[in-house]
């Protein structure tokens, strides 16, 4: 008796599961999203968007099948949300895969670049190069590296930058944009760089040396994230998504020479001239196009000392560099000027600004001169000397 009640009891669980997969899949459209890491829902036939399927959505959900005579509970849903009964769906994928073979031969990436004023001739070529990486990084061409380089646009305030930002993206994908991460959040950076397509460094001059020089420096160049997930001991590996950009009010915003090699820095000259309309099918049809046929989306290494040379200009200063420029030009002709070596240089400042001049040793004069590009300098037998 007691193993025919075990029988119709298992029957009868089996019913109900049939029913309730039955009611979902009529009732309802769900979708894995990979991307994001969540289970989205919509009802069936229905052109709404997706939302999330959180707990508030499962209880819902759990109480119109008691309610229409199906015998089950919240976890039930969780159980089938979180199951491969749920297809997988990535949403980048979904937008890039239509858009194979649309491309109408137009350059829709340079028109986009020539929206941003400014007097760098090299601007098109590099934001181009950068915006191939940024959709190379969303398909994984590359799972070595990662887009380690990111434009910098500077000006003063109103010049439509973030906006200019924001708009990279088109409507499907905007879920992808993050301008409000706190960088020095290490665990919310790299989650976000897991998540989010574009993430925008709104005022990147107001981030410490430390951030600049240190952890964000590591971050862009990674390919992938360790992360511990919410309720695990252990770490887990996920792929890198995101891409960088940023904006900045002042000039003088790179504290470290060979940081600056991760930034396409370039000056405003007037306000962005956006469009009402951008046509990101072509947009990005172009790029998925010149992607598969081979177009290099990396910045070799004559582009990268192009770009340090070009981010000269927008180094930080320490006190004792702007004092030395007060006293001291850099010859571009070797034939002219004097060697000095460090010790003549520094008391000649010290006799003209005494006090100002705070340095912790002679030394660290000598790394500093070291540091300024295009000082050229050479060793005799009075130590290295400087011209």
């Amino acid at each position: 008796a007691e193993n025919q009640r075990n029988r119709q009891a298992g029957k009868l669980n089996h019913d109900i599961t049939r029913r309730l997969l039955d009611y979902l899949e009529r009732k309802y459209e769900m979708r894995h999203n990979t991307v994001l890491g969540c289970t989205e829902i919509r009802k069936a036939g229905s052109n709404e968007p997706f939302v999330a399927a959180d707990e508030r959505m499962r209880n819902t959900i759990a109480i119109k099948a008691r309610l229409d005579g199906i015998d089950v509970w919240d976890k039930d849903i969780r159980r089938y949300t979180e199951s491969r009964f749920v297809k997988s769906f990535n949403p980048v994928d979904d937008f890039l895969n239509r858009l194979r073979g649309r491309w109408d031969g137009n350059d829709h990436i340079k028109a986009l670049a020539d929206c941003v004023p400014n007097d760098n001739d090299r601007w098109p070529d590099w934001f181009h190069t950068w915006f191939l990486a940024m959709v190379a990084q969303w398909m994984r061409l590359d799972t070595s590296h990662g887009n380690s380089v990111a434009p910098l646009l500077i000006s003063r305030q109103g010049y439509r930058k973030s906006t200019f930002c924001k708009r990279l993206l088109p409507e499907a994908l905007q879920w992808g944009y993050n301008d409000n991460l706190v960088i020095s959040e290490k665990q919310n950076t790299l989650r976000a760089m897991t998540q989010s397509l574009l993430i925008n460094i709104d005022e990147f001059n107001a981030l410490s040396a430390k951030t600049q020089d240190g952890f964000l420096k590591n971050v862009m160049q990674l390919a992938s994230i360790k992360l511990r997930q919410p309720y695990r001991q252990q770490q887990v590996t996920l792929p890198r998504v995101a891409s960088f950009i940023a904006t900045a009010n002042v000039s003088d915003v790179f504290s470290d020479p060979s940081g600056c090699r991760r930034f396409i820095a370039v000056t405003l000259t007037a306000p962005v001239r956006l469009s009402g309309h951008i046509d990101y099918d072509q947009l990005y049809a172009q790029a998925v196009a010149e992607l598969e046929s081979g177009r290099r989306y990396w910045f070799d290494e004559a582009d990268t000392q192009a770009i340090m040379q070009n981010n000269v200009q927008y180094q930080q200063r320490t006190p004792a560099e702007a004092l030395f420029f007060e006293c001291f030009s850099v010859p571009k002709d070797l034939v002219k000027g004097a060697y000095m070596t460090a010790a003549s240089i520094f008391s000649l400042l010290r006799q003209r600004y005494g006090s100002q001049l705070r340095l912790t040793s002679l030394s660290h004069f000598g790394r500093m001169l070291a540091n300024i590009p295009n000082l050229h300098s050479k060793h005799s037998s009075h130590g290295t000397e400087y011209l």
